[in-house]
């Protein structure tokens, strides 16, 4: 999503690895995956700090949003149709 983004060409490196790294923790953090300091030190490694991450909390919450959205929407799927095989 954020590879084909308009903003892509207009920040830099840091700011979309930032981005990436934050919105991964986020959402494999809601489905419960453990990554320990796994996306701190990655934000870290390149030179991602707080400052950006706030200034880039609108980014983040909107993808994660659409992302968590879209599993919860395949979860649901998957579960009525599993139901529905159940009942045949």
């Amino acid at each position: 999503m954020l590879h084909k983004a308009e903003r892509r060409t207009a920040t830099t490196k840091t700011v979309r690895e930032t981005e990436a790294e934050a919105i991964a923790f986020v959402v494999g953090t809601t489905i419960g995956l453990s990554t320990g300091r796994a996306s701190a030190d990655y934000i870290h490694l390149y030179h991602g700090n707080a400052a950006l991450l706030t200034e880039s909390l609108e980014v983040i919450q909107r993808t994660s949003a659409v992302i968590l959205s879209a599993l919860e929407s395949a979860a649901s799927a998957s579960s009525r149709e599993s139901s529905l095989a159940e009942a045949s």
